[in-house]
């Protein structure tokens, strides 16, 4: 049996003060989200929202936004993809002052 493949698809994005941002990437083979990682450093305090989903379809939070700071929470899942899927962030800075980098790290593996 041959090993299964894993590949990870990373959105890191500067965002500027008062800017929001939708990413897309395609998937880049056919299995399924095993997680999803997101990155919110020192002094986000909840200014940033990010959301994750693929397709059309939200997945991460299921509604609404994450707003956090200094956290990494990694989410396990198991939502199936296929390759050249779109899957997509969508960043909200809404401090009137500071950019915020916001990455956000999705691992595939394959089947």
């Amino acid at each position: 049996m041959p090993a299964k493949q894993t590949q990870q698809v990373n959105f890191r994005y500067t965002v500027p003060a008062g800017v929001g941002i939708r990413a897309v990437e395609q998937v880049p083979l056919d299995g399924r989200i095993s997680s999803v990682c997101f990155h919110f450093p020192p002094g986000a305090m909840g200014w940033v929202q990010v959301a994750f989903g693929h397709g059309s379809r939200q997945i991460m939070p299921i509604g609404g936004f994450l707003q956090l700071d200094n956290a990494t929470p990694v989410f396990p899942t198991s939502e199936d993809v296929r390759r050249n899927e779109d899957i997509w962030v969508v960043i909200r800075n809404t401090d009137g002052i500071n950019p915020h980098t916001i990455s956000v790290v999705v691992t595939i593996e394959g089947d």
